[in-house]
Parts: structure tokens; C-alpha cells; sequence
């Protein structure tokens, strides 16, 4: 996933700098969270809204050192409109410590004391167990499950230790200017939730869309056959350019592809369960972390009750 991250820009890379173009305009708005916590469908939310602008592609991993942070600032200011109150990115690679470090500093010293952050979060056993499927069905994983959740220092858990990624940003930017949201709120109070976003960077809070009923990135097809074919094929040469520029196709054509690789109608495939005693020793891998979250959040999380 990090190689693909990396090569769906290396066209711009190959052009070499490029000046900021007139009407551009650093963000002013970074959604952070773990793989498969909802992050695809909060940027779509939040870009319906006539006074945010989300950036197309979705994930610009300009903070990652080790990925778009060579491109420069005005790169990174070209994928956004000044004339957008609010301007945003989501990047779930910015949570991906101890691998990416120094993320959080860079966007406070990049973005300054304008940019706010909001963190996605999800049950952490339920996070670990839906980016082990999607690995199975990319065909990245062919550990037996319970091989793969024994290492408690592999991406599975790491990507789970919510508190212990947010620390940093609220280290740099400060409680005030962080906020949490998990995956349960986003899907079952939807309305709610999104108001509440939309009140904490600024914009109008009464606005809604038809197109809140959508899930993004969620369905039974993504464990199949089918979806393993195309995340294969758009690796081909010929494809590449396809999948680099999806989230820059029109709303209603990526929303096409969507139902067709992701089947988001069908409901997210059953998940198998965890035996008892690993689910146990995850728990207790967990709870100091999760407690540390609801702390810093200031809420019950209610993951583990």
C-alpha cells in the first residue's frame, strides 16, 4: 500500500517543481485516522458541504517524509482553492508511527495556527480485523489470522494504538484544535455526527445531502474475487494512470465504481470470530491505549464494555 501511495505520483514527480498557481492556497483542514476507519466517507461528506473543498486525489501523504514531502509546499497548495473557506486532505498514513514519524510537527509548522484536525477512529480489534480481510482479498496477507495479530509491534496493532498516534498532534496543535470521531458515530448517528464536524471547523451546521446515505469503501464484494482482480489490474502500466486519478473523476462516475468494487448496498462482509483467548490478550494489548483515548477525547468509546 505505501509503494502504491508513493508511485501515484510520480508523474508530478518526474515533471519537477511547479510554481503555485494563482488562486491556490495551503489547507486549512488534515482528517487523519487508521486503514478502515472511515475515512473515504467523512472526505466525501465533508466535500458536499458548499463551504469546504476537498482535495481530489483523496490522499496526498504530503506530511510523510518518506512519500510526497520532497514534492514541496506550493505542490501541495495547487490541489486547493483559496476561495473555499475551508480547504482539506485526508491522509491515513499520517497515524502510521512508528513507521512515519514527524508528521504531526510538519503540518503544525507547515499549516500554522489556521489548520484544525480531525481524527477517525474505530473499535481496534474490529480496525485490526477488517485491514487483515482487505490485505487477504488485495492478496498482500496469507498468514493464518491468528499468526498474523501475534505481533503486537506489526501494523495490525501499531495502527490501532489510537492515543499513542493522536498524542503527537495534540502535542503540536493543542486539544482545542483536534477532534475525535469514531467509525460506530460516523455510521449510526451520521447526522449528528457531520453536524458536529461541521460546527468544530467553522462552516454552517444545518447543511445536509441526500448523498450522506452513502458508505464509502465498505461492502461484502471487497472480500471477493472481483475486487482482487481490479486492485490487481490497475498495477498493470496501462492501468496506472487509472487508479492515480479515480478520486479526480466526477462524483457520480467514481460512485459507479464504487458499486461495482465495493458493493456498499450489501452490507460489509461477516467477519470471522476471533477465538476467545486471542480476542482476551487483545483486549488487555488494548485498554491501556483506549483508556488513554477516552481521556483525551473526553467521551466513552464503549468498545470494550
Amino acid at each position: 500500500m505505501v509503494s502504491r501511495a508513493h508511485e501515484r505520483f510520480a508523474a508530478d514527480r518526474a515533471r519537477g517543481p511547479r510554481p503555485r498557481r494563482a488562486g491556490a492556497a495551503l489547507p486549512n483542514l488534515v482528517v487523519i485516522g487508521g486503514l478502515k476507519c472511515g475515512t473515504t466517507s467523512l472526505h466525501h461528506y465533508l466535500g458536499l458541504h458548499p463551504e469546504i473543498g476537498m482535495s481530489r486525489p483523496k490522499e496526498l501523504n504530503f506530511f510523510v517524509a518518506e512519500l510526497n514531502w520532497d514534492l514541496g509546499e506550493d505542490w501541495y497548495a495547487n490541489h486547493f482553492s483559496a476561495s473555499d473557506p475551508v480547504r482539506g486532505e485526508t491522509s491515513p498514513h499520517y497515524t502510521n508511527e512508528p513507521r512515519f514519524t514527524g508528521v504531526a510537527e510538519r503540518i503544525a509548522r507547515v499549516l500554522g495556527d489556521d489548520a484544525k484536525v480531525v481524527y477517525m477512529v474505530r473499535d481496534p480489534i474490529d480496525r485490526m480485523l477488517s485491514h487483515y480481510l482487505h490485505n487477504v482479498g488485495g492478496g498482500y496477507e496469507h498468514r493464518p489470522m491468528e499468526e498474523a495479530f501475534a505481533d503486537t509491534e506489526s501494523a495490525y496493532v501499531q495502527r490501532s494504538l489510537y492515543a499513542r498516534q493522536a498524542e503527537p498532534y495534540l502535542e503540536h496543535l493543542g486539544a482545542e484544535r483536534v477532534a475525535f470521531v469514531t467509525r460506530e458515530d460516523l455510521r449510526d448517528r451520521r447526522a449528528e455526527t457531520m453536524r458536529r464536524m461541521f460546527a468544530f471547523v467553522g462552516v454552517g451546521e444545518d447543511f445536509t445531502s441526500p448523498q450522506f446515505e452513502r458508505e464509502w469503501e465498505t461492502g461484502s464484494a471487497k472480500g471477493g474475487g472481483g475486487f482482487r482482480l481490479m486492485d490487481r489490474a490497475v498495477r498493470l502500466p496501462g492501468l496506472r494512470s487509472l487508479d492515480r486519478n479515480f478520486d479526480r473523476l466526477p462524483e457520480r462516475w467514481r460512485w459507479v465504481v464504487e458499486r461495482i468494487v465495493h458493493d456498499p448496498g450489501s452490507g460489509e462482509a461477516p467477519k470471522p470470530e476471533l477465538p476467545a483467548d486471542l480476542r482476551a490478550r487483545l483486549v488487555e494489548v488494548f485498554r491501556p491505549d483506549v483508556e488513554r483515548l477516552e481521556e483525551l477525547a473526553g467521551r466513552r468509546t464503549g468498545w470494550f464494555e
